[in-house]
């Protein structure tokens, strides 16, 4: 079984860095599929357009609708219509729901959630406009299962996220534009490691410990592993799958108790 995405575009926001977002990025070059990279900074959306064989830069703050239609214009003028889009881009949030501002809360749901939307809304018209049956994947998080201590609002994001996903899959259904998501678990990447440092002062350990005691998959998750994820939803053999996240987190959403407090 071989996935072909070979004269196909896709946008991938957020995907400049070395996060999921270069994961997907990567398992849809392998594929053959043509990739739109947007981010926030000029020098790495264009660094990260190099690294693949069919693809190019676009910096757009999609949390601004008219910059999503910017976008989206500049997509239209230099690749044509799209096939699928990937929501990528995000932002964390580690902080009590009542210690919160509002600047805050505003910065986190307008990329969380707004910007999903308008990208998503973007990409149905123009599914519609050229009869394009597409795919809409969402990156959600395993915070909008189980979450923990001072995750409230992130978690409330990317639970929002999750029934968005469902909601168009059964809104865009009949025009067969599939609508999917993807839950990680804890990815491998220089920004997780780095969130790790603000909290334990021991992140070697900590990361060792969640892979060994806290998921049923002793193994580390890669980008790459969340990015053949999204080119399996993308691909016609899961033509009759929509309205599903899928976890990729090697088991950890299943265990009601770590692997050690049960031997």
């Amino acid at each position: 079984m071989k996935i072909d995405l070979t004269n196909k575009n896709f946008l991938v926001t957020g995907s400049a860095g070395f996060g999921v977002g270069s994961g997907i990025c990567k398992a849809i070059d392998l594929a053959g599929g043509t990739l739109v990279i947007n981010d926030l900074s000029k020098e790495k959306v264009e660094e990260a357009a190099k690294k693949y064989k069919n693809a190019i830069g676009i910096v757009a703050d999609i949390s601004k609708s008219e910059e999503v239609e910017r976008l989206f214009n500049e997509i239209k003028r230099k690749l044509g219509p799209l096939h699928g889009v990937i929501n990528n881009a995000g932002i964390g949030h580690r902080k009590p729901a009542h210690e919160t501002t509002m600047g805050e809360f505003e910065t986190l749901f307008n990329t969380n959630f707004k910007g999903v939307w308008l990208i998503s809304k973007a990409f149905t018209l123009d599914c519609l406009a050229h009869k394009i049956k597409g795919n809409i994947i969402t990156v959600s998080s395993v915070h909008a299962f189980n979450s923990t201590n001072k995750y409230s609002l992130y978690a409330s994001a990317k639970g929002a996220l999750n029934n968005l996903t469902r909601g168009l899959s059964i809104e865009l259904g009949q025009y067969g534009i599939r609508c999917n998501g993807i839950a990680p678990g804890y990815v491998d990447s220089a920004y997780n490691v780095k969130a790790v440092r603000e909290w334990s002062e021991e992140p070697d350990k900590w990361v060792k410990d969640q892979i060994e005691d806290y998921q049923s998959i002793p193994e580390v998750i890669t980008s790459i592993d969340c990015g053949n994820a999204v080119v399996y939803l993308l691909s016609e053999y899961s033509k009759s799958i929509t309205g599903q996240i899928i976890k990729v987190d090697s088991g950890f959403t299943n265990l009601l108790y770590s692997n050690s407090f049960l031997p």
